[in-house]
C-alpha cells in the first residue's frame, strides 16, 4: 500500500541527520572502520563526545576501570554502541508530544532507550553469536515512524481505540486502516531516507508483522526488545499490550527462554533507572 501523500511530503521535508551522525552511519557499513577515524569524527562534537564518556562509565557499559579519555571510550564501546548513543541523543532532542499514541514528550525517547537496553540485555542473556551488535541501533529506532505520524496525520487516539475495539484489531492494524499506513511503514521510509543499514530498516518495517517466516535475526531481537520495554511499563501509551507480534517464535529462534526474557526485563529496568538518573529524570 502506498504511503499517503502528506506522509511522503513529510519524509521529503525531513532535515538530514546531523553531519556527525551521517558519518557514523556511513562508517557502520564499513567492516574495516578505523577507530581513530571514529574519534576524529566525534571529538569536535561536544554534546556527543561528553555523552559517550558519561555512558562509557555508566552501570550498563562500565568496565573495571574509570574511562577518562574519549579514545578509550570509543574503543571500549565500539561503533555500533556509539551510533546508538548518538542517535539516542538526536531522538532526545526531537522531543514531541504524541497525543495520537497517548505518549508524552519524553515517552517516545524513553521507550526507544529502553528497547535499545533490552537488545543489549538479550545479547548478554543468550550469548547468541548470530545477533549482530547493530541490533541495539535497530531497537532504538524501531518507532521513528511515530515522529512523522503525529505531525502529519489528522486523527485522535480515541478513533484508533474505537476501531480496534469494534473490529478486534491490534492497535497497529487499526492505525493502518484509519490512516492508510502505520508507523512501521513510515519508519521504513524514514530509515531509507537516512540511508540506515538494511538490517535496521528491515527491523523497523517488520517489528509488528506476524507471522514471520524465517526473518533476519535482528527483527526477532527488535520484536522482543519492544515487548520487554512495554513489559516494564515504558512507552505503553494507548497501544498498551494490544499488539500482535511473532514474539513466541522470536524467542524460540534466538534461544531465549521465558525465564530468560524475564531476566532481560529485570536487567533493562535496572539499566534504564541508572540512565534516567544520569539525565535527571524521575
Amino acid at each position: 500500500m502506498a504511503l499517503p501523500e502528506k506522509i511522503i511530503n513529510g519524509i521529503d521535508k525531513l532535515a538530514p541527520l546531523p553531519v556527525t551522525l551521517q558519518r557514523l552511519v556511513h562508517m557502520l557499513g564499513n567492516e574495516n572502520v578505523n577507530m581513530k577515524e571514529v574519534v576524529n569524527v566525534i571529538e569536535y562534537d561536544q554534546a556527543i563526545a561528553s555523552n559517550i564518556l558519561k555512558v562509557a562509565n555508566s552501570p550498563a557499559y562500565a568496565g573495571r576501570f574509570q574511562i577518562e579519555r574519549l579514545r578509550d571510550a570509543v574503543v571500549h564501546l565500539g561503533i555500533n554502541i556509539l551510533l546508538d548513543l548518538a542517535l539516542g541523543n538526536y531522538l532526545k532532542s526531537l522531543k514531541i508530544n504524541a497525543p495520537l499514541y497517548d505518549l508524552t514528550e519524553n515517552d517516545l525517547w524513553l521507550h526507544a532507550a529502553a528497547s535499545s537496553l533490552a537488545a543489549k540485555a538479550i545479547i548478554q542473556e543468550t550469548h547468541n553469536s548470530r545477533i549482530p551488535p547493530i541490533a541495539n541501533v535497530a531497537a532504538l529506532v524501531h518507532d521513528i515512524g511515530k515522529l512523522l505520524m503525529v505531525r502529519y496525520m489528522e486523527g485522535k487516539v480515541v478513533d484508533i481505540l474505537k476501531l480496534a475495539s469494534v473490529n478486534h484489531y491490534s492497535f497497529v492494524e487499526a492505525e493502518k486502516e484509519l490512516f492508510g499506513c502505520d508507523h512501521a511503514e513510515v519508519g521504513q521510509a524514514m530509515a531509507q531516507k537516512w540511508s540506515f543499514p538494511e538490517p535496521v530498516t528491515d527491523s523497523i518495517r517488520l517489528h509488528h508483522s506476524a507471522p514471520l517466516n524465517d526473518p533476519p535475526i535482528t527483527v526477532d531481537v527488535v520484536i522482543l526488545s519492544n515487548l520487554a520495554a512495554k513489559s516494564i511499563g515504558v512507552g505503553l501509551g494507548a497501544e498498551g499490550m494490544n499488539l500482535r507480534t511473532d514474539s513466541i517464535k522470536s524467542r524460540e529462534r534466538i534461544s531465549l527462554s521465558i525465564e530468560g526474557f524475564e531476566r532481560v526485563c529485570a536487567q533493562t529496568a535496572i539499566w534504564l533507572a541508572g540512565m534516567k538518573k544520569s539525565y535527571g529524570l524521575n
